[in-house]
């Protein structure tokens, strides 16, 4: 009994410190099916995370929480898009540190010191998980894979008759959660709405020389703004236009006519 008085006490003279260390952030490989379209795009996301994150949100043009790695294909977009995605890595350890007990309670020399026992939880009033440790050398620890928030710490020494003594102090800690971003920018260029109509009303047929189309002589007339076949220009910036539309004046020596055209 005398013992077992003793040793409650024995950790009166210990002095305990808690050292955290944060996790550090992973890398988030993020991409795209295209980054550029004309027109339109259908995205269709891919990413993965290493070491595996914790949880993962989107951002910019998407949202929502996100799995650790995975591929999504997204709503179809006619302008420019930025997609973020950010991901978490919580947890980290914390480095317990004790000075060892040398005597008991009565002033007595302490002999039979077999270990400790280090209690730790996320209330200083509810040390609810422990971790032995059975070295009666032993003065420091490592607590590994906890959670973001503050964590609580206390040592009870143990002797050989696996009898606890009273609590530490009660220490603490703060375990911050690491991230990192990754976005990916898809640029949509809109489809052209110009058109290539006439600019000139006069029309003129087409003559061909050592293989080449050359503007000829004015057989007729057309209204402004009247479609132009991109195709087959004859020098610069005349193109063919349909014989229907066109005021003939005189009889054409070719079956195509051109007029001056322009984008508009």
């Amino acid at each position: 009994m005398h013992m077992f008085r003793n040793a409650l006490k024995v950790l009166s003279l210990l002095a305990l410190a808690a050292t955290a260390h944060a996790q550090t952030a992973g890398t988030i490989n993020f991409s795209a099916n295209k980054t550029s379209a004309t027109g339109s795009l259908t995205p269709v996301l891919t990413w993965s995370t290493t070491p595996v994150a914790t949880s993962c949100t989107a951002s910019g043009s998407w949202s929502g929480t996100k799995f650790a790695s995975g591929s999504e294909t997204l709503p179809t977009i006619t302008a420019n898009a930025s997609y973020t995605l950010t991901c978490y890595w919580g947890g980290g350890s914390a480095n317990v540190s004790w000075t060892a007990p040398t005597r008991n309670s009565d002033g007595s020399a302490l002999t039979n010191l077999a270990g400790y026992k280090v209690r730790y939880g996320t209330s200083a009033t509810a040390l609810n998980q422990t971790k032995s440790i059975t070295s009666p050398t032993a003065t420091n620890t490592t607590i590994s894979a906890l959670g973001t928030g503050t964590w609580y710490f206390a040592v009870n020494s143990v002797n050989s008759n696996q009898v606890e003594s009273a609590a530490s102090n009660v220490a603490q800690k703060t375990i911050s959660s690491a991230s990192a971003a990754k976005t990916v920018a898809i640029t949509v260029t809109p489809t052209s709405t110009q058109k290539l109509v006439t600019v000139g009303t006069a029309v003129y047929d087409v003559l061909y020389t050592k293989g080449t189309r050359q503007l000829g002589r004015q057989v007729g007339t057309v209204a402004l703004g009247v479609s132009c076949n991109p195709q087959y220009p004859t020098n610069t910036n005349y193109f063919p236009v349909l014989r229907s539309l066109v005021k003939f004046t005189r009889t054409s020596r070719s079956n195509t006519v051109v007029a001056r055209c322009a984008l508009k």
